[in-house]
């Protein structure tokens, strides 16, 4: 979506196309290279079923920005031989406050369209209910959030190929257990 936001690519019916490859930010470097390689507009679907394949690298380039920004922290640990990192949220009122612009968004309505498509990540990325955990106001915010994604047709392309991804990997880990029932 930051790409689309910075004009590096544009959605033409359902498919991503590239504009340009002007940025600093290393993992929309690494993004705009894949499209890049493509002759021809490639459907969003698509691009997030082959993402899928780079969720490390995409991952640690998200979490490397919060580091970069102060928002989180990663804590190694460690089980016997086994290490890993763990994030942490350095500042807990961001996140508080977060919560307070969203419920204020869906129910005020917004104008802004960088806010209406991350508006529309909510219910595909299953955040609804981590933000709204009361059931009156989830279903509320729910019909607030339908209206707003008729009135801005970028914002139902972004829960489409949110949908799409997730089908990709319901299954994925469809045909892995049917694999490993078969063994």
């Amino acid at each position: 979506m930051e790409l689309f936001l910075n004009k590096n690519i544009r959605f033409e019916q359902k498919k991503v196309v590239f504009l340009n490859d002007r940025t600093s930010d290393p993992l929309h470097r690494f993004l705009l290279e894949k499209i890049k390689q493509k002759s021809e507009p490639v459907k969003i679907s698509t691009w997030i079923g082959k993402l899928n394949f780079s969720q490390k690298q995409i991952r640690k380039g998200v979490q490397q920005g919060l580091v970069d920004r102060r928002i989180i922290i990663m804590e190694p640990h460690q089980f016997l031989f086994f290490r890993w990192s763990k994030s942490r949220i350095l500042n807990k009122q961001v996140v508080y406050n977060l919560i307070s612009d969203i419920e204020n968004q869906v129910f005020k309505g917004t104008e802004n369209d960088e806010d209406i498509m991350l508006l529309s990540m909510l219910k595909p990325a299953g955040l609804l209910k981590r933000i709204f955990p009361e059931k009156e106001k989830r279903t509320r915010a729910t019909e607030k959030l339908k209206q707003m994604m008729i009135e801005n047709q970028v914002s139902v392309a972004v829960s489409e190929a949110i949908a799409a991804a997730q089908a990709v990997a319901a299954s994925v880990a469809i045909t892995a257990a049917a694999a490993g029932a078969h063994r």
